[in-house]
């Protein structure tokens, strides 16, 4: 016979708490708790740790396969409190620590000197803890020079076309891409353990980066890299004719961005420093807080934190249509056009070239962008798109001319306690479907064929307002559809009871359980069973409810009357 539910029972009764006390120290549900009393579901072990805890006994004495167990004499804590820590010490940890003291004095005070040295330590090494960590976002996984175009495709390995004159495409090694930089004939990489890894970098520079450790960040100008370590620090490499390694000692720096002749350095208050010699520097100072910056021989384009582009051209060239732009992502520039990719996957160009502006309207979900001098390139996750000059084949070509897939009907979403599931009618000639929904920086699904796809709600804010966007993909004589969007309102999905095995069940827990969960005692209604409706042991159980076998929602059972009928005890001749 197992003894340990008797056991449970009779602590809980002996120190008198409720079982939805223990259900919260135990962290599981009242109904839960009530089946570890009752025999049909085992407790484990660590719980019966807590337990042993809270009660002050032994955890083997619980676990023991008798009839004993010690009941001390203990004050009733606070039950609308969680606190396992509550009985009556005959002696207090205090007084051990002084008795320890009086009787070991020389081993008190040297672990006094190793206490105090480990705090020490701790607070040195939270002060140079790493202040920035570099997001795996998909703006870093695009970048173009004058002739090649590097991108990290969906399992972090690196791949790139165009010009292979220096080998910046060859060797493209990484243990896992976080952040791909192309300067002119060669490629750096970032990789998830902090290393930087290069093709076609000069052999002494390359050296130079094998000592780097800890990166967080990397950019890559014509002529020199910069990276910044997780102590904030600024590492340069490279030509410095410029100045452009000139600012390895500014200090706490989380971000660094890299002009073809210049640096710039953001520290963790978001103040800018900036070396070398680049169009605009000079208008950085009125700056705080960026969130990325692009700039080529004549441009220099800031991305705010407010989604909008500032432009400073010279000659006094202006680009007053990149500054209206709103919801900007990404941004990049070529020697005569400015270009910004915004949270929809659009991508926006000032340019004066009516038939270019034509061809980049034409793209859609493009999750990064950057430019050359002369030519433009847009990155799905999965092909390179591009326009402008294609000299050294860093792009194909694709044909316009296409026919444009249409979008998905007939859109649907479902919200339970952990999803969203979201289904769609699809089209003819698709080769897949793009659903993604707006939390954080985005979660998407792939699918080859229409089908429920469900998203995890763990990150979602009731009554906040999400997106979710469903592309047809195309292929062959098809491209992708324009995105179809559904904006909803989440709210949170009030929590349930599930009562599928409520029969059998002994009448008292039953009746506990509801009166925890908040049900008013004049809306449960007990009949006792009928002559055939005998008990099989000495306590009465529940043989029906009108709960058994269905779910509610808290504010239903609330609301409801709740009948039940238990089983009659036979009475002793």
């Amino acid at each position: 016979m197992n003894h340990l539910p008797g056991k449970l029972m009779k602590l809980r009764k002996h120190y008198n708490y409720s079982q939805s006390y223990l259900a919260e120290v135990l962290d599981v549900d009242t109904l839960e708790y009530m089946n570890y009393e009752n025999g049909s579901k085992m407790i484990s072990y660590a719980q019966m740790k807590k337990l042993a805890s809270l009660y002050h006994v032994n955890v083997e004495e619980i676990f023991r396969n008798d009839e004993e167990v010690t009941l001390y004499e203990m004050e009733k804590a606070n039950t609308d409190e969680i606190n396992i820590e509550y009985f009556i010490a005959r002696k207090t940890i205090f007084d051990t620590v002084k008795d320890f003291y009086l009787d070991h004095k020389i081993a008190s005070t040297i672990i006094m000197v190793l206490l105090l040295t480990i705090v020490v330590l701790s607070i040195v090494l939270k002060n140079t803890a790493k202040p920035y960590t570099l997001i795996r976002d998909n703006i870093n996984r695009l970048s173009v020079s004058e002739s090649t175009v590097v991108y990290i495709d969906d399992y972090s390995a690196v791949n790139g076309s165009g010009s292979n004159t220096n080998g910046e495409l060859s060797n493209l090694t990484s243990s896992g891409a976080i952040k791909v930089q192309e300067g002119e004939g060669f490629t750096i990489i970032l990789n998830e353990d902090g290393t930087v890894s290069s093709a076609g970098l000069i052999s002494k520079y390359a050296k130079e980066l094998q000592d780097w450790h800890n990166i967080v960040d990397i950019a890559a100008g014509r002529a020199h890299v910069l990276g910044v370590d997780s102590n904030g620090r600024v590492h340069c490499t490279g030509d410095n004719s410029s100045g452009a390694c000139d600012i390895e000692d500014v200090k706490g720096i989380k971000k660094v961005y890299a002009p073809s002749n210049g640096s710039i350095a953001m520290d963790e208050d978001g103040m800018l420093y900036y070396s070398g010699s680049f169009i605009g520097s000079g208008s950085l100072k009125n700056y705080q807080n960026i969130k990325d910056v692009a700039s080529s021989d004549n441009i220099l384009a800031i991305l705010c934190q407010d989604g909008t582009v500032d432009v400073f051209a010279k000659s006094g060239n202006n680009y007053l249509q990149a500054e209206s732009w709103k919801e900007i992502v990404d941004v990049c520039c070529g020697d005569s056009f400015v270009a910004g990719l915004d949270q929809y996957g659009k991508v926006h160009i000032e340019i004066d070239n009516d038939e270019i502006i034509s061809e980049v309207e034409m793209w859609s979900n493009i999750i990064a962008i950057d430019a050359g001098s002369d030519y433009l390139i847009g990155f799905d996750g999965v092909r390179i798109y591009g326009v402008g000059n294609n000299s050294y084949n860093q792009f194909s070509k694709e044909d316009l001319d296409k026919q444009r897939l249409e979008m998905v009907s007939e859109v649907e979403y479902h919200i339970d306690e952990e999803y969203v599931s979201v289904q769609f009618k699809g089209v003819s000639n698709a080769s897949g479907y793009l659903v993604s929904i707006d939390v954080g920086i985005g979660i998407s699904r792939r699918l080859e064929k229409e089908e429920v796809v469900k998203f995890e709600t763990d990150n979602m804010t009731d009554g906040k307002n999400y997106t979710i966007t469903i592309v047809s993909i195309g292929e062959g004589d098809y491209t992708d559809s324009d995105p179809f969007k559904l904006t909803f309102t989440y709210e949170k999905p009030e929590e349930t009871y599930s009562f599928a095995q409520g029969r059998n069940m002994s009448e008292e827990v039953f009746r506990s359980y509801l009166l925890g969960l908040g049900v008013p005692e004049d809306h449960i209604h007990a009949t006792m069973g009928g002559e055939d409706d005998i008990c099989a042991g000495d306590s009465a159980t529940v043989s029906w409810s009108n709960l058994e076998g269905k779910t509610f929602t808290k504010s239903e059972l609330l609301n409801m009357e709740i009948e039940y009928t238990y089983c009659r005890i036979m009475e002793n001749e």
